[in-house]
């Protein structure tokens, strides 16, 4: 299950490095995107505008930093799931030494 931690803000990831994702499903009611974010990359500072789930395929860590300034360590388990309330600003790192591999399924409505 994935755990949070709270931590300093750091400013040193600023900008994307993880390869774009894949929407593997979009309607007006739900997109399905697949990612895979490899050892040191980021996503860069995005917002989520609608609410989704994560589901983990791989085991790893996830660093989120938040605009708000905190920031939060996930630990990433196969099978295992979160959901979140948009609006969610952050910048996501792979801070472990394996890729996460995941789904997130955005409800538009």
């Amino acid at each position: 299950m994935a755990t949070a931690t709270a931590k300093s803000f750091t400013t040193e990831f600023e900008e994307r490095t993880a390869a774009e994702h894949v929407v593997l499903h979009e309607d007006e009611n739900t997109r399905m995107i697949h990612y895979v974010i490899k050892p040191g990359e980021q996503t860069g500072w995005h917002t989520h505008e609608y609410d989704y789930t994560v589901i983990r395929v791989s085991r790893g860590t996830l660093t989120s930093n938040f605009a708000d300034g905190t920031s939060a360590d996930f630990d990433y388990e196969p099978g295992t799931t979160s959901s979140y309330k948009a609006p969610v600003e952050h910048n996501a790192v792979n801070t472990g030494n394996t890729d996460l591999i995941g789904y997130e399924i955005e409800f538009k409505k």
